[in-house]
């Protein structure tokens, strides 16, 4: 959007030469400003403790910053997350998201967190889980073929991933590293 702006300053004003010294600056989504202090407009999170602890992960985890900025973008997506006493067969500590496509392509996530789960795995896990949505992996035909790292999840009507695991982990690791846990 910073990009946009620009564009329209300069279009704005046409007679006036612009200048810039030592202004190269590679793009990267960690250069953009920091997503909002609870996380992108499109994800809501009622509680007020979960929000605390979205801010702590934003502040220490460029991964979990990536995941959202990536989030935010989806102008198409909302999410809901909230605290849940999660289906039968479900651990307490565990988490679900149910994804819901409306014809006209929005797309609905609700997130479904346990109250005994380590938040800030489970969210990140989570929040992955929408980004493969959003990507448009198709899971049901990956969980068909081995070494895809995707599996089912009979009991669940549902699907695990390896890509997933993996970044929920790391999420949680970068927060570690910077002290966040500390402040749940």
């Amino acid at each position: 959007m910073l990009h946009v702006l620009l564009a329209a300053i300069i279009l704005a004003e046409p007679a006036q030469q612009l200048i810039s010294f030592n202004s190269v600056f590679p793009y990267s989504e960690e250069a953009q400003a920091s997503p909002p202090a609870a996380g992108p407009p499109n994800v809501l999170i009622p509680d007020e403790g979960l929000r605390a602890i979205v801010t702590a992960m934003l502040r220490a985890s460029p991964t979990f910053r990536r995941q959202c900025a990536r989030i935010g973008r989806a102008s198409q997506l909302h999410v809901v997350v909230t605290l849940a006493i999660l289906p039968p067969g479900q651990l307490p500590s565990a988490a679900l998201t149910r994804i819901t496509r409306a014809p006209a392509g929005r797309v609905v996530a609700n997130v479904e967190l346990g109250h005994l789960g380590d938040f800030v795995t489970l969210l990140a896990h989570e929040f992955e889980h929408i980004l493969e949505q959003l990507d448009e992996v198709d899971l049901a035909a990956m969980a068909t073929r081995s070494d895809t790292g995707v599996r089912p999840l009979p009991l669940a009507r549902a699907f695990e991933t390896e890509r997933a695991i993996a970044v929920g982990r790391q999420v949680a690791g970068e927060v570690l590293r910077r002290g966040g846990r500390r402040e749940f």
